[in-house]
């Protein structure tokens, strides 16, 4: 970790880190969160950009979000559904186990 020198616009100053050698994730003017932290050794920033404390980390693209969505619902419909019963064609299972799974987005969504 490398450290920084750094001063808010809100008067806030203290030493923040990053990984990158040559300069954090942020620049002069980016809006940004923090907290902060002061003990005997004095006030330590842990900074992100402005909604970067989201919980579950960083925002996924809408198409990474949707596919993501997708797969989680796919995988409970299987979970729900079992094996293929060998007299059910493999085609037939899969159509069973789409038309569950937007039933299960659906009620997510309605929640």
């Amino acid at each position: 970790m490398y450290d920084y020198q750094v001063q808010l616009e809100d008067g806030s100053a203290g030493i923040a880190s990053s990984t990158s050698p040559e300069s954090p994730p942020y620049g002069v003017g980016d809006e940004v969160e923090y907290t902060s932290t002061t003990n005997q050794y004095g006030t330590k920033l842990r900074i992100k950009k402005a909604g970067g404390f989201q919980s579950g980390g960083r925002k996924q693209s809408p198409e990474v979000e949707k596919r993501i969505t997708n797969s989680w619902a796919l995988g409970c419909a299987v979970n729900i559904m079992g094996n293929c019963d060998p007299n059910v064609s493999y085609t037939e299972y899969l159509k069973q186990a789409s038309d569950l799974a937007r039933a299960l987005i659906q009620t997510r969504d309605l929640l």
